[in-house]
């Protein structure tokens, strides 16, 4: 878990330069703590990515952010596992018999593995490997499965990096943010 923290000294100086502005504090920590979520968010991802061969789009992170009614935000990293064809996996299509190739994914950078008895099935909808339920019959067909977000995301690099950087952020929006207040109100 990230948490942000400001201290009283910074609270102290933040009430008395905003004191004669109707709900001058929260107007200053809220968009301050919203950008510095969104730093967190674009960090989360980025560290992920240094460790899991995944594209940032393809990372399900969202922000739920901090209102003047509400200084508190959150990032939320989605649960359950995610798809191994948001990995890299070839081949990324559909294989004619005669030249069929066996299934390699890679989930972390500097893996990789061939899948055996994996395959990308024709006409389903979804473009990813499948592996076949053992037994008799060719059916059921289940999609491979790789890591979730949120075990990506507990990676020792991961949390201390996002804790610096939306720490850092924080402290430098709280400055501009109180600009932004006193030029509204005229008093800059």
């Amino acid at each position: 878990m990230v948490a942000l923290q400001i201290d009283a000294k910074q609270l102290r100086h933040l009430q008395r330069v905003v004191r004669h502005i109707e709900n001058g504090v929260p107007k200053v920590l809220a968009p301050a703590i919203n950008r510095a979520l969104d730093k967190g968010r674009t960090t989360v991802r980025r560290q992920i990515r240094k460790i899991y061969v995944i594209k940032s789009k393809d990372i399900p992170v969202a922000v739920k952010g901090a209102s003047v009614s509400r200084l508190s935000g959150e990032i939320v990293l989605k649960q359950g596992m995610l798809e191994l064809n948001k990995f890299k996996v070839r081949p990324s299509g559909v294989q004619r018999r005669k030249n069929k190739r066996p299934v390699f994914a890679q989930v972390k950078v500097g893996g990789g593995a061939v899948m055996h008895g994996a395959f990308v099935p024709a006409g389903v909808g979804y473009v990813g490997p499948f592996i076949r339920a053992s037994g008799a019959g060719r059916l059921p067909m289940h999609k491979l499965l790789a890591i979730g977000a949120p075990i990506m995301a507990t990676q020792p690099t991961v949390g201390p990096e996002v804790n610096k950087q939306m720490g850092d952020t924080l402290a430098l929006r709280i400055d501009h943010e109180i600009d932004r207040v006193l030029t509204r109100a005229g008093g800059h």
